[in-house]
């Protein structure tokens, strides 16, 4: 069994954090399927410490969902310190650790500068680190690319890796490509060769293949799923499969239909609106049967009992 820091991880398929999407349910649904770690949404330093409501209600976190890190954005090293003693004095035991969004790619992110904007200035992502550090005894990751318009990534992870961080996560390309082009896996592999603590691989992994895939060409300790689980967690079970060399289970109806419930079962518990699970089921559309009128009739659901509705006459239908 592998670790990151002090924690033990059984496992080596984590879920990436996404903004609207990895909400309390979904990573309830994911661990469920087999992830061995699973991210928050990029949470705010600033919101923490302002102490916004929605901020408050995205620190949401289940018994079920356990081991989870808390990922937070800024750039301010001092305001990281101060938000997770925060977290620790009112949540002390809701995370596992801590990761530094230094990957984020959208135009508000570069605005902002935080994010991959950040990989313009290792010192600065070390002195994050730092911060973040003395703060808890936790552990810290950070989630980077390859830098924002130039590759810098491999002096970002020294000076991470220098000031105490516990893993680096790299997604194989620049912030500026957003999720154009194909992900450089040979740049993972460098990294790994680079640096003495855990190196996580994330980019273009969509099967139990390309994970496993990754990790041969990479020797990657982990890889880090994302946008290919929105509306298909199964995929953990398929990679979980696939790295234990099992046979990889085939998805099928059936499957999808269960998920799709059992997602929805969790949301309601979590006591999640409609905004919050939408964004999984236009994924979960993707391959079934009248997709495009099923994503129209989505868009209109206005709670998660409507959706719950609409889901369960597609299941009466392949009765």
């Amino acid at each position: 069994m592998q670790k990151i820091g002090s924690l033990k991880i059984n496992g080596k398929a984590f879920l990436a954090p996404m903004a609207d999407y990895t909400n309390v349910a979904f990573r309830e649904l994911c661990r469920e399927y087999g992830a061995a770690l699973v991210y928050t949404e990029l949470i705010s330093v600033k919101g923490l410490l302002h102490k916004s409501k929605k901020t408050k209600e995205m620190l949401a976190v289940s018994e079920k969902e356990k081991p989870v890190f808390l990922q937070l954005f800024g750039n301010v090293p001092e305001e990281f310190a101060r938000a997770i003693k925060l977290v620790e004095e009112n949540y002390p035991n809701n995370f596992a650790g801590y990761d530094l969004n230094a990957g984020c790619s959208v135009p508000k992110a570069q605005k902002g500068m935080y994010g991959s904007s950040l990989l313009d200035y290792p010192k600065l992502i070390g002195n994050i680190v730092a911060s973040m550090k003395s703060a808890t005894k936790k552990p810290i990751t950070v989630k980077m690319r390859l830098g924002l318009q130039k590759e810098t990534f491999l002096e970002c992870a020294k000076e991470a890796e220098k000031n105490g961080a516990n893993a680096i996560c790299v997604h194989a390309r620049l912030g500026a490509d957003g999720y154009s082009g194909k992900a450089d896996w040979s740049k993972i592999k460098i990294l790994k060769e680079l640096i003495s603590i855990p190196v996580i691989g994330n980019g273009d992994i969509d099967s139990a293949e390309s994970a496993s895939k990754m990790i041969k060409e990479t020797n990657c300790d982990f890889v880090m799923v994302g946008r290919a689980t929105i509306g298909n967690a199964f995929l953990f079970k398929q990679i979980n499969s696939a790295l234990s060399g099992k046979k990889v289970p085939e998805k099928t109806a059936k499957d999808s239909l269960f998920e799709a419930k059992k997602y929805l079962e969790l949301a309601e518990e979590q006591k999640l609106k409609a905004n919050d699970v939408r964004g999984y089921f236009i994924g979960w559309t993707k391959g079934q049967v009248g997709a495009p009128a099923l994503r129209n009739k989505l868009a209109l659901t206005k709670t998660v009992p409507e959706i719950k509705e609409l889901i369960k006459s597609i299941t009466q239908k392949e009765d």
